[in-house]
């Protein structure tokens, strides 16, 4: 395990990655510009989650820089052909990468997907050549990145493949969907990183051959996410923004939880810690704002999960404090967080999520389950409060503290913030990651173009 140090400045001759040489960006020759092409099933325009967060810092991070950055999204099943959007300074791709099975008939994807692979990569093949891609950088595995390893074998630029949480975990444990194909994806990167140093670990302990994973830590545009945004206080309830127009007044008093609505994120645990928390603060709301995550139209990943909790919130009787909210644009969070009490995260697993750094950003104390993920940026009752995983009660307990003592809140979030300004920026993670593929890339024979 390798990490990258978010601290170095581009200024700096000293790499921070073993046995490659630094490239510093403010004297990177014209030879040095770099076109990266991004692979990822992204939402853009639409920003939904961390990891689209994420790459969108990264695109316009490298731009900042002189560099090219392209996105190819594997799309829709109705992406059948190539089609291509302006996203401000980012060029988006979408091309359905089909996969040689079809669940519902295996004769009829195998046929339909002999026809169809060879047209792609032969328009992948064109597409790097014709935009002289230098690197290919793959988030989190996924079966239709077999298409870029193949790409590569014919000629194509190398990629470099990042576990952002979960991926890690399932990956590492061999419990994802088609170990053999993801592995043999993972061997062919010219590189593997992780935004986290556990989930690093990890896959360096069940596949040593993948080592070293080189760690870079994700970061937010401390600069942007520093401008003031009007003050108002409109709340969407009970339903997605999109749907449910309606606005009302925050609560006089609430916290937050933000993420997927599944449980991984356990907002189970948050629910029944209202439970507990009514008795003596009847006026003290949660709002747990995020979409139920699904697989695909109509289909979501944990079936009949968001009634399930709803459902217990109205058992334990806290349904008129509980809201859930769907998802909210994001600089509406931004506001409703620069009013919350506090951020709650009781997650299983997470890797670095961005929305604990925007919460870090806004100086909100946060309480969080005492998983690896969380450890690696809080330091319990210095910059954030931690509690056993699964523990209800004692995230009442933590909530209940906050409440009691408002110096402490000020003091943790406060501290928590500086540790973002100074370790989590954007513009550090972008030019942590570009000096580490230049590194990459000069050690490399050939190249997709």
């Amino acid at each position: 395990m390798m990490t990258v140090d978010l601290k170095a400045t581009p200024k700096m001759n000293a790499d921070h990655v073993s046995g490659h040489r630094e490239y510093p960006e403010n004297a990177l020759s014209k030879q040095c510009r770099r076109h990266i092409l991004i692979v990822f099933h992204t939402s853009l325009p639409e920003i939904k989650g961390g990891i689209n967060k994420m790459i969108v810092s990264l695109a316009q991070g490298w731009i900042q820089r002189g560099h090219q950055v392209s996105i190819l999204s594997p799309g829709e099943w109705n992406d059948r052909v190539w089609s291509t959007k302006q996203y401000g300074s980012i060029t988006i791709h979408r091309q359905r990468l089909r996969v040689p099975w079809d669940k519902k008939n295996r004769l009829r994807g195998l046929l339909g997907w002999m026809v169809e692979f060879p047209q792609v990569i032969w328009k992948l093949l064109r597409f790097v050549r014709k935009e002289k891609v230098d690197l290919i950088h793959l988030h989190t595995p996924r079966e239709y990145q077999y298409v870029i390893r193949v790409l590569r074998g014919l000629g194509g630029p190398p990629y470099v493949l990042t576990f952002h949480g979960t991926d890690a975990l399932h990956f590492s444990k061999g419990q994802a969907n088609h170990m053999p194909l993801l592995r043999w994806i993972a061997r062919g990167a010219l590189a593997i990183t992780a935004v986290a140093k556990h989930y690093a670990a990890l896959i360096e302990a069940h596949h040593p051959s993948l080592a070293p994973v080189h760690v870079i830590a994700n970061g937010i545009p401390v600069s942007s996410n520093l401008e003031a945004l009007p003050q108002t206080q409109p709340f969407v309830h009970d339903g997605p923004m999109a749907s449910n127009p309606r606005l009302l007044s925050l609560p006089a008093r609430f916290f937050i939880q933000v993420g997927w609505v599944e449980p991984p994120k356990a907002p189970d645990v948050t629910v029944r810690a209202w439970g507990l928390l009514q008795a003596e603060h009847p006026d003290l709301h949660v709002l747990i704002i995020g979409d139920e995550p699904f697989l695909h139209a109509n289909e979501p990943y944990y079936p009949g999960y968001l009634q399930q909790v709803k459902h217990l919130a109205s058992d334990l009787g806290c349904e008129t404090t509980v809201h859930f909210t769907g998802g909210v644009h994001p600089a509406l969070l931004t506001l409703i967080m620069r009013q919350a009490q506090g951020l709650v995260f009781p997650s299983h697993m997470e890797g670095m999520p961005y929305v604990l750094l925007e919460a870090g950003l806004a100086g909100l104390p946060v309480i969080c389950s005492d998983i690896p993920a969380f450890r690696e940026l809080i330091d319990h009752e210095n910059n954030g409060l931690l509690f056993p995983r699964d523990d209800h009660e004692a995230l009442a307990a933590a909530v209940n503290r906050l409440l009691e003592d408002e110096t402490l809140g000020r003091v943790i979030g406060g501290n928590l913030r500086q540790k973002i300004v100074t370790h989590h920026d954007a513009a550090t993670m972008a030019a942590a990651y570009m000096r580490l593929f230049q590194s990459l890339l000069s050690t490399c024979t050939g190249r997709g173009g």
